[in-house]
């Protein structure tokens, strides 16, 4: 570029002139030839980069120190085409930055997105900026045809043919270049995604499906489970389960996870395999979305289970009456029982419950006959309630029960008997004749049969005269089950302590049965003989006695010491706190003072054990100066007096003790007298304690003491 100025002044002279450069790009981008005005460019222009330059040319005179003029300066810069197009990223996504969509199956000509390229050089400028389009790398179908076309002014790319299909191509690669009229290209590639359409029905993965279930599952288990598979995606490919047919009861249903296209088969009632309708279901399975379905077959098979206990038609039964003598073997009933299961649940065996016969008295065969396995005794179980069981071999087992009610008849096979154990007593020396009471509630000895009336009463009674006892009583029966007995003499027990009489009882049975008891009666104690006492002898040697050898008798004896010698202290200790021994003392009864109420039960069980003669009757019986010292109770030359040892005190020596302070017993010497009595006596016991130990000491809380209580001596 070129500028010029004039100056009026100087026409002739305009070498004069100096030219400088001003502005925005003066001394970088462009300089000035101060001289001709000529301005150059110190580099390459790029219009792209800066179409235009403005700056300001100053002229002037007299070789730069004159006058100045300026100039405007614009300078355009012409366009070349020195750009090729490119195709600008509108927005990078996941598959690139050019993603169309078009659905799969569309039609041919459908628009599927717009390829637009750029470029930087002037577009109306010549031609250099038109572009045009075109498809250098498209996608072809299995005959080798172009899925794709694109526009070449426009750049939008279409579908070619009907035959986009997702489900074998989800997505195109296609390469586009764009060419401006200089000959300059530029490319970029589209991503083409085939969107779903929902063009396949689901597909079981199985045609048929079989499942096997107990009768015993229980609801809402599940049975089976059935999946689909289906082409499409998304919503086109949620898959619904249902049962459609083979299911007119209801007894199933599918719970179906669209997610996964799984359908869970479930019990919604419980079967029952004994109804030979629920034993094979033939389901019929549907699979839907959207618009398709396809169908399957399902066989559930159910299986038995024990769930049914064996079951008697009756469950009662009552059989004909049996003699009490029916020999064994004999048929009473036979039981029936049925189980609706099936295979090893339906086999079942018969037993009786061992608490309803606990004698096995009957047993049960296997086809239910019910016999007779032991002899029966009416006496004892006049009718029987036999539980029958059913059992079946099912895992667990279960059971069933039938009732047979067996009536027993009586047979006389019983003699009569005495109602009670009795015990009469006659005292001695009672007046002739006396009724014999049989016991406390009674004077009536009464007899009972076992077997039934017709077999038992009335009773006869007999008295037998079949040895000399009997002689001694009458009895009279009264035709009723009873009879009165009668003593014909007055007795006395020292002579004869008890009198046995065999008793007679028939019953009125056919044929009648007897049987012979015996009535002991025992004669009852009174205190009609005087005591026999002893005195015992001094021990001169206090330190040793001769050996002595014990019998039974001697050991009772021991024993009746020691009783005797506690009762002693407990008298001795009252004494010496009143301080006076007459005041307490009564001749074999001792009295505790209020202060010593426990030592009652002391005193009790010592005396009454330790009277000799009489039992309770005999209050005189005891006497506490037995263990006084002989000198100390009868003074030396008495005729109660005696210095042998061992000898017995002569009657009529009885007396009280003199009164003061209580004596020292002599216990050793009296301990030895009773066992020097005990060896020396031919009867072990004397016939008064025997009576009173036997009859009169029943009731002690003490009890038996060893051999008084037998009754065989």
């Amino acid at each position: 570029l070129q500028v010029s100025a004039v100056d009026p002044d100087q026409e002739a002279d305009q070498t004069a002139l100096r030219y400088s450069l001003h502005g925005q790009g003066a001394g970088g981008e462009f300089t000035i030839d101060e001289r001709t005005g000529r301005i150059f460019a110190q580099r390459r222009l790029d219009r792209e980069e800066r179409p235009a330059w403005r700056f300001l040319v100053l002229a002037t005179d007299e070789g730069g120190s004159g006058l100045t003029g300026f100039a405007d300066v614009l300078l355009e810069v012409t366009d070349v085409n020195d750009n090729a197009p490119f195709f600008p990223c509108p927005a990078l996504e996941a598959d690139g930055c050019f993603v169309g969509r078009v659905a799969e199956n569309s039609p041919a000509g459908t628009s599927v997105m717009e390829m637009r390229a750029v470029d930087l050089d002037i577009p109306n400028e010549g031609e250099d900026a038109a572009l045009t389009y075109s498809i250098i790398k498209n996608v072809r179908n299995e005959i080798n045809l172009d899925l794709f076309s694109i526009n070449a002014s426009t750049g939008t790319i279409q579908t070619v043919l009907r035959s986009l299909d997702r489900e074998a191509e989800e997505r195109y690669l296609v390469v586009v270049e764009a060419r401006d009229a200089g000959g300059l290209t530029g490319t970029g590639t589209a991503t083409i995604t085939v969107s779903d359409v929902n063009d396949h029905p689901p597909v079981f993965t199985q045609r048929l499906y079989s499942a096997q279930v107990t009768e015993d599952l229980e609801v809402n288990s599940e049975v089976l489970v059935v999946s689909a598979t289906d082409g499409d995606e998304g919503e086109n490919a949620m898959v619904t389960f249902s049962i459609v047919g083979g299911d007119e009861d209801r007894k199933f249903f599918v719970e179906t996870d669209k997610v996964n296209r799984r359908g869970v088969m479930k019990l919604k009632k419980k079967v029952d395999f004994e109804k030979p309708r629920e034993r094979t279901f033939n389901l019929t399975l549907k699979a839907e979305d959207a618009d398709f379905f396809s169908l399957a077959h399902c066989l559930v098979q159910v299986e038995d289970t024990n769930d049914h206990a064996p079951v008697f038609l009756p469950q009662f039964y009552e059989s004909a009456a049996v003699s009490e003598d029916v020999p064994v073997g004999t048929i009473v009933a036979q039981v029936t029982a049925s189980d609706l299961d099936s295979g090893q649940n339906g086999r079942f065996s018969y037993s009786i419950l061992k608490e309803s016969d606990p004698y096995s008295q009957f047993l049960v065969d296997q086809s239910g006959w019910v016999v007779v396995a032991n002899s029966l005794d009416r006496e004892k179980t006049s009718q029987h309630r036999i539980v029958v069981l059913a059992t079946d071999a099912g895992g667990p087992p279960m059971t069933g029960t039938a009732v047979v009610m067996v009536t027993v008849l009586d047979v006389n096979d019983n003699g009569p008997e005495f109602e009670v154990p009795y015990g009469p007593v006659v005292w001695e020396n009672a007046p002739a004749p006396q009724a014999v009471r049989m016991n406390e509630t009674s004077l009536l000895l009464h007899a009972t049969d076992q077997d039934a009336s017709a077999n038992g009463a009335p009773i006869s009674i007999r008295l037998l005269m079949l040895t000399s006892d009997a002689t001694n009583f009458n009895l009279t029966d009264f035709r009723n089950g009873s009879a009165a007995v009668t003593a014909l003499r007055t007795f006395d027990r020292e002579r004869q302590k008890e009198y046995r009489l065999p008793i007679l009882m028939i019953d009125s049975g056919s044929p009648p049965m007897s049987s012979t008891g015996t009535l002991t009666v025992v004669i009852g104690d009174r205190n009609d003989h005087p005591h026999h006492r002893y005195r015992t002898a001094q021990v001169t040697n206090r330190s040793h006695f001769l050996p002595i050898s014990l019998n039974p008798s001697s050991i009772l004896a021991i024993s009746m010491c020691l009783l005797v010698f506690f009762a002693v202290l407990v008298a001795v200790t009252v004494w010496n706190q009143k301080g006076s021994r007459n005041k307490f003392r009564k001749r074999g009864v001792y009295h505790i003072p209020a202060e010593h109420e426990s030592w009652e039960d002391i005193r009790e069980n010592i005396l009454n054990y330790n009277e000799e003669g009489g039992g309770e009757q005999d209050q005189n019986g005891y006497d506490i100066t037995e263990l006084k010292r002989p000198e100390e109770v009868h003074p030396a030359g008495s005729s109660c007096s005696s210095g042998a040892p061992y000898l017995s005190i002569p009657a009529g020596c009885h007396g009280d003790a003199p009164s003061g302070p209580p004596p020292r017993v002599d216990f050793k010497s009296y301990v030895a007298r009773i066992i020097w009595e005990a060896d020396k006596d031919g009867e072990a016991l004397p016939v008064d304690a025997y009576h009173v130990w036997c009859v009169e000491g029943s009731g002690s809380a003490v009890g038996s003491l060893s051999s008084l209580g037998s009754t065989a001596s």
